[in-house]
């Protein structure tokens, strides 16, 4: 009886075949259509305050952690996981095309050949200069205010740090043309990478780095530092948007597709909105 079932559905039409399958699988109690888009997102976490905060008083209330929480809220049926890793081992996976989404990066117009970015999700102000006050004096004299940060470049005196992994928008191909391969550049891994390049600036260890002006508030608050924040002249008028990154493959495809459907209701969640006033609020102009 069985071979003879067997059989008839080999013979049947593709559509009588398929409406079969359906029925059979909705007699047991199976939905094909959640089935196919059912998913698990893995979310890549570092230690970056005021992103991510791993411990302390404010730990795990970053605004990017909040923000996971919130794409929990507003995807209850869909399965997220928390992974932490340090930021370059992130960048690293999403590389090689593990099931990883990273989500706080600067937002791309256009997907790469590595990474899909999701809608908007935040908005940062823009990334600056952040030094010693000696020479934050000694940038504006000779470079402006705005600080002109070619001209600064290009006299090949300063020391410069950038956490392993961290990319600075419309910045980063200056850092990459003035001070890559060269003495004056420092990569900084580790956990605690955006804390550590502080210090070494307040130690005179590095001249300056790049980041926003919350990273340096954050930071004041919980390191011996006495350092200041200078707007850049070819960004200053910019608003940086944050999204989220997922590898270019077809599970980050189908990962975008959710976050970006979710999208609309995290930028709404009263948490989130709580997270952001505290941590973006007070830096704009």
């Amino acid at each position: 009886m069985m071979v003879n079932f067997l059989l008839a559905i080999e013979v049947c039409p593709v559509r009588l075949v398929r409406r079969f399958a359906i029925t059979l699988l909705l007699l047991l109690g199976i939905t094909p259509s959640l089935q196919a888009d059912d998913i698990e997102i893995y979310w890549g976490v570092n230690n970056a305050p005021p992103f991510h905060i791993a411990e302390g008083y404010f730990a795990n209330q970053g605004v990017c952690d909040v923000m996971v929480e919130a794409f929990k809220r507003a995807l209850p049926k869909t399965k997220q996981t928390i992974r932490r890793y340090p930021q370059g081992r992130i960048a690293a996976l999403i590389r090689q095309g593990d099931d990883l989404c990273f989500p706080c990066v600067i937002r791309r117009e256009d997907d790469t050949k590595v990474a899909y970015y999701s809608d908007t999700v935040l908005a940062y102000p823009a990334h600056g200069i952040i030094t010693r006050p000696g020479l934050a004096q000694d940038f504006t004299e000779k470079y402006g205010n705005p600080v002109d940060f070619v001209e600064l470049l290009k006299t090949g005196k300063y020391r410069f740090g950038q956490p392993m992994g961290r990319r600075y928008g419309t910045l980063q191909p200056y850092i990459e043309r003035f001070l890559y391969n060269t003495s004056r550049f420092s990569e900084i891994s580790g956990s605690d990478a955006n804390a550590n390049m502080l210090a070494m600036v307040n130690a005179k260890r590095l001249d300056f780095v790049i980041d926003y002006p919350m990273l340096l508030n954050y930071h004041s608050e919980i390191l011996p530092i006495e350092l200041v924040f200078l707007p850049i002249k070819q960004n200053y008028a910019e608003t940086v948007e944050g999204a989220v990154a997922c590898p270019a493959t077809p599970w980050g495809k189908k990962a975008i597709e959710h976050i970006n459907s979710a999208i609309p209701a995290v930028i709404q969640d009263a948490e989130l909105r709580i997270a952001k006033d505290r941590w973006l609020l007070p830096q704009n102009p």
